[in-house]
């Protein structure tokens, strides 16, 4: 009873902080807007032809029904026995549980945790998933680089200069440290070193040395499993390419809010407007708020304003709302219905198999399965869980770029 009441409590404290989370983004998003003119700000919105409106909103949910394919054909590519569904309804809660954390750290460790509860090991998912957001990295990084042809055109004063070389600065080197931590013996030694130099430190010792074994063996596992997915070109081809087409929708966005806020842009400027949209959000990737909100709605009502050739005021931040309201706060709501989903499918499998255990108790269960814990869960699945997740939730912590407004930002 202890145990669950624990459990409860700590429950409570989760929901808690994403409801705080949730509410600093709304706060945020309010204090920018209310050192304009609100009331002109919403006479653009109501002004804005629909036709466009529509066509960017068809353009994000084709980005959303697009974005889990990656991990589902890498789940594939390793032939892990799990259906397409559950896959991509776990691939799908990323953009809920980044948008509520700080650095957008809380997409990946959730999934392998649902993986695990899924009977995956944490090894395998860890490395699907870091070969996953790797991809997308490449993929996010080169329209960055690309963004950097009209550098001179979206950065308009020293503020937007320092902000962007930071941002891409970090940006290029989280790519290069997961490509390294995924592939390099030496980092995973040098990284087991430093640990064990910590573990020296007295008031650390506890906390790190009984961690060292466990770290050891999760990085082999999670490097030999990647390196398996990466030696499959053609699976790494395909997600690059699959990943490629569902960011130019999601960049594309951009382009039909100025359109239906009647901007002059024409279809020439297509490729120009997208990469000012990857630009502003490589800028503020290193941004510790929930869904890089703050800098989030500068970088882009900034950006706006430049393609669209100058200073538009209410029309600048109408696009920034417009396109916030619709990249980040839908598509968490999206998500939230995912994950929610999810939730409903475990337990309801959870009872299936108690049923079962209950029914034949002796018809080749193994003694471990019988005994149920206090969640429901098999007493394997738990202990499963509680071995691995452990472990991952250390490891994935570090700064994830932010999910385009995804990013990591699993």
């Amino acid at each position: 009873q202890e145990s669950m009441n624990k459990k409860k409590t700590t429950k409570i404290k989760q929901i808690g902080l994403y409801l705080f989370y949730g509410a600093l983004t709304v706060c945020i998003l309010v204090t920018i807007l209310s050192f304009n003119d609100m009331g002109e700000i919403f006479r653009v919105l109501g002004g804005a032809d629909y036709r466009y409106v529509l066509i960017a909103f068809a353009l994000l949910m084709a980005y959303a029904l697009l974005y889990p394919l990656t991990t589902c054909i890498l789940a594939k590519s390793q032939k892990l026995k799990i259906g397409f569904g559950t896959t991509y309804t776990i691939a799908m809660t990323e953009h809920f549980f980044n948008g509520i954390t700080p650095f957008a750290t809380g997409g990946q460790p959730f999934q392998v945790y649902a993986f695990t509860k899924a009977k995956i090991k944490a090894a395998d998912s860890t490395g699907l998933l870091m070969m996953n957001f790797i991809t997308f990295m490449m993929v996010t990084n080169t329209y960055a680089l690309l963004s950097l042809i009209y550098y001179s055109k979206f950065v308009t004063n020293v503020q937007m200069s320092v902000l962007a070389i930071v941002g891409f600065t970090i940006n290029f080197s989280v790519l290069v440290f997961l490509i390294a931590l995924a592939t390099s013996r030496k980092l995973r030694n040098g990284l087991v070193g430093i640990l064990r130099l910590l573990s020296k430190i007295r008031f650390l010792k506890k906390f790190i040395e009984p961690k060292i074994p466990m770290l050891t063996e999760y990085f082999d596992q999670t490097q030999a499993a990647f390196k398996g997915l990466f030696k499959k070109v053609g699976t790494f081809i395909l997600c690059f390419f699959v990943k490629a087409v569902t960011m130019a929708l999601y960049y594309a966005i951009t382009f039909y809010i100025m359109r239906a806020l009647h901007i002059e842009v024409g279809y020439n400027e297509l490729f120009f407007v997208m990469c000012g949209t990857s630009f502003a959000i490589t800028m503020v990737v290193f941004m510790p708020t929930p869904g890089s909100s703050g800098g989030i709605e500068f970088a882009f009502k900034s950006v706006f304003a430049s393609i669209a050739g100058g200073a538009l005021g209410a029309v600048s931040y109408g696009g920034m709302l417009l396109w916030r309201l619709l990249s980040y706060y839908f598509m968490m709501l999206l998500s939230l219905f995912f994950y929610i989903g999810l939730e409903i499918y475990f337990k309801t499998r959870a009872r299936k198999e108690r049923a079962c255990v209950a029914q034949s108790p002796a018809d080749g269960f193994p003694d471990d399965l019988i005994e149920e814990t206090e969640n429901g869960e098999t007493a394997s699945v738990e202990t499963q869980i509680g071995e691995e997740v452990a472990t991952v939730n250390e490891t994935l912590s570090a700064p994830v770029p932010a999910e385009p407004p995804q990013e990591e930002e699993q």
